[in-house]
């Protein structure tokens, strides 16, 4: 009794310690003053053994607020970015890219009931970008230079029955699409179309894309040419519901679901584009408490698009607990949450988390600036909410504190926004009492990643934020209307330059499992080559020799020295069906020695060059010497003969691939191999014929070695080692001719049968990255089918000790073409 008591008691504390530990790790950072930073280099932070570093705000861009948009609407700013990455390219000292960006609902004035009815719209820009990291420059728009946005068109968003979205407050209306209760204004000429509160973009590197908003709040899925093709399924805790029934108005707060203009904020395709994430601005109704900053415990969801790109629920779901702050930052208690407005994935459980209070530029109060930081988010070891009762409304932090139960994502400061020193060099400021058009916005809500592309700093990337100026110019234009904010709002983009050891870029990560398997294929096709060729000089010297067998001359009764050397092109046999152009010229030399009655013994060396060449930017040289040691028993009645050689140093030289981003990496590497060849024939003489049919048998085997490459920056890939394998065997006939005198003609035709394996398996990683996403497994294929060999050629004497021979091969009925060579040889016997 006294045992087991002992024993609750122990399992008593242990609870009451780990639920005291969960609740202590359950805090939001609390600001009380403004979080300024005064830092004039890099600040580094580690987590879960990683460093990050900031290097530092590397330069600004700035369009006028008046600046009109390809519809001809004043040009709203950005609730959120998306660089075209095939489209980024380091140029010298600078870059330039294509740049889509979202803007939201149009200029509106909620407290007065204003909304304009906005069509939603991607707009794209060309970007430019020269950093300028020493920069000194005077409080003035005209030292925002850095950046140029440069206006190249859009995209205007359209439904599923090809109608524009509009940003009209819904109000109790709805309609119905793809099976789907959507908020939609109730009369007037946009009734049935979709009312969009646009805030997320998310885009696919095939230009189809995800947006998302806070009416629904909803996120749905378009086309590259921005025709809705579905919606994802949003969980019931989300969903506005007042009095039992969907509402989706702007204005007034629903019972349950998302706050009143805090939807879905943030959206984002993990790197490999399998999981689309997005997080609530803050939390839902049921998960805060009376005061504002009671609503710090947002929710984050995962889905699954790697097979449907509107799946109908997430598979993960996770707290995120927000900073909350004093909103005059004056040391008082916390009585706001800093709601977050933008993420990015880095890999598969690490995010950016741009969070911010609500001060600066475009509120028109004299509040200080408080909080804009981006966050560095891990769901590593949080708990994992999908599929619980918490999908509906039951709250997971009832009355704003969360459950004890649950632990929350993981979060550090990265980047502080409010450093006086670095806005300063470049022309900006924090103030408030009075703001200035170079004071910092209030409402930074956008960001996007673009690589540095420096070879001794793979992992340095520009984070690019920007603002919505929520329209604001008094030189507005909607719909043709015109109107006047009062304030000149401009549209702003800071560059910051970031190490991100954990971030898997998406192209880079395309890239390599689309170029990977090619450079392996052609290694491995290299490799096996020169075990071919181990073999194959010396097999085609023992066909000529039984060839001689029939005639009357001493071609084969003695010992001898042979050379020979051939020319192979397209050795499309062992491409797998990838159109690789193959170029190998080979010699080779050996000796051979008769033994007891019809054995006969030898051994040879050889050695080879070529290259490799395929369309798109890729290439290898390679070149190797081979070895091997051959024995056989000849009866004019039957012959059997083995063959084993190796080619045991490979060199694979001038490896070039086409890497992301217009660059090219390169490497070199060394391979080994190994071959073994066996036959059987049985000899018939029909005249002056000899017919000949003979089964064989051909092992290759062959490794690669590891390898990384240089070149790419971030793109370079680093290889493990490459096993690769190949059997064929054989059914064939030869048939010569000896009616000509000492010159023999001959032709040889074998079915080859591809026992296997027909591929192996490599491993690519991205080499300067610190995550398992950024690795894949290599699918590498080699003989595919079963192909035709066909062969003629001549031989003959030109003394009674010295004979020639010449060759032609073809391979025919391989996956992609014919591979075919010629070979001479000549053997001097005594």
């Amino acid at each position: 009794m006294a045992r087991g008591t002992r024993a609750v008691q122990v399992a008593t504390a242990i609870w009451l310690v780990m639920a005291a530990t969960n609740a202590a790790e359950a805090q939001s950072r609390a600001v009380s003053r403004p979080n300024l930073i005064y830092a004039d280099g890099p600040v580094a932070v580690d987590v879960n053994g990683s460093t990050f570093v900031n290097h530092g705000l590397q330069g600004v861009g700035r369009i006028s607020a008046s600046t009109r948009d390809f519809l001809g609407d004043t040009l709203g700013s950005f609730s959120s970015l998306a660089i075209d990455l095939t489209s980024w390219r380091r140029n010298g000292a600078g870059y330039s890219g294509t740049l889509y960006t979202l803007p939201d609902r149009g200029y509106n004035d909620p407290s007065g009931g204003l909304f304009s009815d906005y069509a939603g719209r991607l707009n794209r820009f060309t970007l430019t970008f020269v950093p300028e990291p020493g920069a000194n420059l005077p409080q003035a728009t005209a030292s925002q230079r850095q950046i140029t946005l440069t206006p190249n068109g859009g995209i205007v968003l359209a439904d599923a029955n090809g109608q524009r979205f509009s940003g009209l407050d819904p109000s109790t209306g709805t309609t119905v699409q793809l099976g789907r209760v959507l908020p939609s204004a109730a009369t007037g000429p946009s009734a049935g179309r979709i009312s969009l509160d646009a805030e997320g973009l998310a885009r696919r590197l095939d230009g189809s894309f995800y947006v998302s908003d806070e009416y629904g709040p909803n996120i749905y899925y378009f086309n590259a040419r921005g025709q809705l093709q579905g919606m994802l399924g949003i969980p019931d805790a989300f969903r506005p519901v007042t009095n039992g029934q969907l509402n989706f108005n702007s204005l007034t707060p629903p019972d349950t679901g998302r706050r009143n203009n805090q939807g879905f904020e943030a959206l984002s395709l993990t790197p490999d584009g399998r999981s689309l994430v997005t997080i609530l601005q803050s939390a839902t109704l049921q998960d805060s408490g009376p005061g504002q900053q009671q609503r710090a415990n947002t929710r984050i969801l995962v889905y699954d698009v790697s097979t449907n790109p509107t799946p109908s629920a997430p598979v993960r779901g996770y707290a995120l607990q927000l900073p909350i702050y004093r909103d005059n930052g004056d040391g008082g208690a916390p009585n706001r949450t800093a709601a977050q407005s933008e993420m990015l994935a880095l890999n598969d459980t690490q995010f950016l988390v741009l969070s911010r209070d609500a001060n600066g530029l475009g509120t028109g109060n004299t509040t200080p600036i408080v909080f804009k930081s981006v966050l560095l988010v891990d769901i590593g070891g949080a708990t994992n909410l999908a599929g619980t009762a918490f999908d509906g409304t039951t709250p997971i932090a009832p009355g704003g504190v969360l459950r004890s139960d649950i632990r929350p994502a993981q979060s550090t400061e990265l980047v502080n926004l409010l450093n006086p020193v670095e806005l300063g060099r470049f022309g900006m400021n924090l103030n408030t009492n009075p703001a200035t058009r170079t004071t910092l916005s209030e409402k930074v809500e956008a960001m996007g990643l673009v690589p540095v592309l420096s070879e001794l700093a793979p992992n340095d990337y520009f984070l690019l934020i920007g603002n919505d100026n929520d329209f604001l110019t008094r030189q507005g234009v909607v719909n043709g209307e015109a109107y006047d904010a009062g304030i000149e709002n401009d549209s702003i983009i800071l560059a910051y330059r970031l190490t991100l050891p954990t971030y898997v870029d998406p192209y880079s990560l395309s890239v390599m499992k689309r170029t990977a398997p090619i450079v392996l294929q052609g290694l491995g096709g290299a490799t096996l080559g020169y075990a071919a060729s181990a073999i194959q000089g010396v097999q085609d010297h023992l066909s000529a020799l039984r060839r001689g067998t029939g005639l009357a001359g001493p071609w084969s009764q003695a010992g001898g020295v042979w050379v020979g050397g051939s020319f192979l092109f397209a050795d499309q046999p062992r491409n797998g069906g990838l159109p690789l152009d193959r170029t190998i010229l080979q010699g080779s030399a050996g000796v051979d020695l008769p033994l007891d009655g019809p054995w006969r013994a030898g051994v040879a060396v050889g050695g080879g060059s070529g290259s490799l060449n395929r369309p798109g930017g890729f290439r290898q040289e390679h070149s190797a010497f081979t070895v091997s040691g051959y024995a056989g028993y000849y009866d004019p009645d039957f012959y059997v003969q083995g063959i084993v050689g190796g080619a045991p140093d490979i060199a694979l030289d001038r490896i070039a691939r086409p890497a992301a981003y217009g660059l090219t990496a390169s490497a070199r590497t060394a391979a080994s191999a190994l071959a073994l060849d066996v036959e059987a024939g049985r000899p018939f003489r029909i005249g002056d014929f000899g017919l000949t049919p003979f089964v064989g048998l051909t092992h290759l085997a062959g490794r690669v070695d590891g390898f990384t490459e240089t070149g790419a920056a971030g793109n370079n890939v680093a290889y493990r080692g490459l096993n690769v394998f190949q059997t064929t065997t054989r059914l064939g006939a030869e048939l010569a001719f000896y009616g000509f005198g000492d010159v023999i003609p001959s032709l040889r035709v074998a079915y080859n049968l591809a026992t296997g394996p027909q591929g192996s398996n490599g491993f690519a990683r991205l080499a300067s990255v610190q995550n398992v996403l950024a690795g894949a497994s290599i699918p590498v294929a080699f003989l595919r089918d079963d192909f035709v060999s066909v062969g003629a050629g001549l031989q003959g004497s030109l003394t009674e000790q010295l004979g020639w021979r010449v060759d032609y091969l073809a391979s025919v009925g391989t996956r992609a073409g014919v591979g075919h060579g010629v070979t001479v040889g000549l053997r001097y016997q005594w």
